[in-house]
């Protein structure tokens, strides 16, 4: 099965057993596939970055905290969207954890219908997130594959330039230009100037 389809996973760290396992069934009974973890650590030792997820993430754990875990999982490129979950009101771990890029802080005890809510929207990011990195993969890919003058010539269509003046920048003739122009748009897998300039544009974003 392709990376990019495999079923979405949804890791629930909790200490408290009994809120673990009432979020488990949960999710569960709405089709979720779902892991339960009592620590941070213990999470670690069995995740695989870049795997479809999510997390439902208990913002009070033993040894590692749930930020302290947000900010670990910070350093990767693609991170799994988060939810806190906390028993506690603490307006700066919220304040934190959102700028930070959590899904939701959710108050103990929340709805069921607000947790899938969420769980979903932080399934359907994280997807999101996952497909941008891939095409951002192709795209270098491509660009790799130029050589140092075909890269001359598309950073310079992408300036606007035209032909002739790209031609006297160079020191080219307008035939040479032409053929350069071409094989860039070849080896990029581009169909227009305006499709070239999104593809470039996305991946240095």
């Amino acid at each position: 099965m392709d990376d990019m389809e495999q079923k979405s996973t949804v890791f629930v760290i909790e200490a408290d057993r009994i809120w673990g396992n009432n979020i488990r069934n949960t999710l569960e009974i709405a089709g979720f596939q779902v892991q339960v973890f009592d620590s941070a650590e213990s999470f670690l030792e069995e995740y695989e970055p870049g795997k479809p997820c999510c997390l439902v993430l208990s913002a009070e754990l033993p040894g590692m905290s749930g930020l302290q875990l947000q900010d670990e999982l910070l350093q990767q490129e693609i991170r799994p969207s988060i939810i806190f979950t906390s028993a506690e009101s603490n307006v700066a771990n919220s304040v934190k954890a959102m700028r930070s890029g959590a899904v939701d802080f959710l108050q103990k005890p929340f709805q069921d219908v607000e947790l899938l809510a969420r769980v979903q929207e932080a399934i359907d990011l994280n997807q999101f997130e996952r497909q941008r990195h891939q095409q951002a993969s192709f795209v270098s890919n491509r660009i790799d594959k130029l050589t140092r003058r075909e890269k001359e010539v598309m950073d310079l269509v992408l300036e606007g330039l035209t032909n002739k003046e790209i031609a006297s920048m160079l020191g080219l003739s307008h035939r040479t230009v032409e053929l350069h122009r071409s094989r860039v748009m070849s080896k990029m897998k581009a169909d227009s100037i305006v499709h070239l300039v999104k593809m470039t544009s996305e991946h240095q974003i």
